[in-house]
């Protein structure tokens, strides 16, 4: 267990380090104004953008059903290791919430003002999602020291992009957790059974990557919904992947003997 929190202290640095070394090395960045121009702006019953705007819906049927979940866990004491998980689970699911209303809000009017507020939320949730597999597959107790500032972490990320124009904190906050998750999910042992449901969840967050990117030529090819409608669909099925594991999964068996 030494070697492996040695080793995974080793990844976390190197990665740390070689990421803001090519953030660094590429200078400043700035949102593309190209990015909200999207492919599909039908307005349906008066909503602009409608089916940019109301596909958010994916994401609020997780959220709403992970904080009802998380309240009979507390009711029941059952289903964690450590009170402190279900801050974490709860904030989890607040997160994907307050993305539904503030991706909702910024589909209204696309622009860099209104994307502050569909991003704020997003980094809640990259934190609280680090927090919770650092408590699964590493150490409850970092994870209560991590989560907190982890959070902080985020939103300043959004802050330094809003007043100074740089993406650079953003990117960084949005893609090293990834990196650092992945380590932790191929190089650990779980807490919890329905491992897989890390990498499945992750996967439809991957997939949804690639439909955003391609917005514009999904849309000519299906003129019914675009790559960005699409992209909610899956960033919703990912978050329902979520709430189902942390609903059905299982304290392994060396756990509870520890």
């Amino acid at each position: 267990m030494e070697h492996d929190e040695v080793f995974i202290k080793r990844m976390l640095f190197a990665s740390t380090f070689i990421f803001i070394l090519g953030l660094i090395g590429v200078g400043r960045l700035e949102q593309p104004q190209w990015y909200h121009d999207f492919a599909d702006a039908r307005t349906i019953f008066g909503i602009p953008n409608a089916f940019d705007v109301l596909s958010n819906i994916a994401l609020l049927i997780p959220g709403a059903f992970g904080i009802a979940l998380v309240k009979d866990m507390k009711s029941i004491e059952k289903g964690y290791r450590d009170p402190f998980e279900l801050t974490m689970l709860r904030t989890l699911f607040v997160g994907i919430i307050l993305i539904f209303f503030g991706s909702m809000w910024y589909h209204l009017s696309p622009d860099d003002d209104t994307m502050v507020w569909d991003r704020l939320p997003m980094t809640i949730v990259f934190a609280s999602l680090t927090s919770l597999v650092i408590s699964d597959r590493w150490s409850i107790e970092i994870a209560k020291k991590a989560h907190w500032p982890l959070v902080a972490i985020g939103i300043s990320s959004i802050l330094l992009w809003h007043f100074t124009g740089d993406l650079r904190p953003y990117m960084f906050f949005k893609h090293e957790p990834i990196i650092f998750i992945i380590v932790l999910l191929v190089y650990t042992t779980g807490a919890y059974d329905r491992s897989k449901d890390y990498f499945i969840a992750l996967g439809l967050f991957l997939a949804a990557t690639i439909f955003e990117l391609a917005d514009k030529q999904v849309f000519e090819i299906l003129n019914v919904m675009s790559g960005h409608t699409i992209k909610h669909l899956l960033a919703g099925l990912a978050c329902w992947y979520l709430f189902k594991m942390i609903q059905n999964r299982q304290i392994l068996e060396h756990q509870e003997a520890e």
